[in-house]
């Protein structure tokens, strides 16, 4: 695969596949390079740094959870799901877990999520400062 026809998106999803795979130890450039059959650099064309990667990586896994209906009378129902889905997120990436510990981990997914989260405490009745420390 040329420089020119990877795309950001590839790079993400191979750094997750490594990530998956190997640990936050196994994601590197030349790893990734290798999957992806291009040169370890080519990956600085769509991020500026392995940590930019990172970002992008965990953010994309946020992406993958299910938000609930807020709407639904049964708010212990709807935060057992977010819960759940959460949980199994963290079982298909356990990278995550590390990478918490590491690294400060934001983006617009894992806002979607939070934000989310806070707007279904709220509506269980919660005060914002309530919900933010639940």
């Amino acid at each position: 695969m040329a420089c020119d026809t990877l795309t950001r998106d590839q790079s993400v999803r191979t750094a997750i596949e490594l990530l998956d795979t190997d640990g936050l130890e196994g994601l590197n450039m030349r790893a990734r390079g290798a999957r992806l059959n291009s040169p370890a650099t080519a990956v600085y064309w769509h991020v500026e740094n392995k940590d930019n990667l990172l970002l992008l990586a965990t953010d994309h896994v946020w992406g993958e959870l299910d938000l609930p209906d807020l709407d639904s009378a049964d708010r212990r129902a709807t935060a057992t799901a977010m819960a759940t889905d959460l949980y199994r997120m963290f079982l298909r990436h356990p990278w995550l877990v590390q990478a918490f510990a590491a690294h400060v981990l934001y983006g617009e997914n894992k806002a979607r999520h939070d934000d989310h989260s806070l707007a279904l405490h709220e509506t269980a009745g919660f005060t914002a400062a309530e919900a933010a420390v639940r």
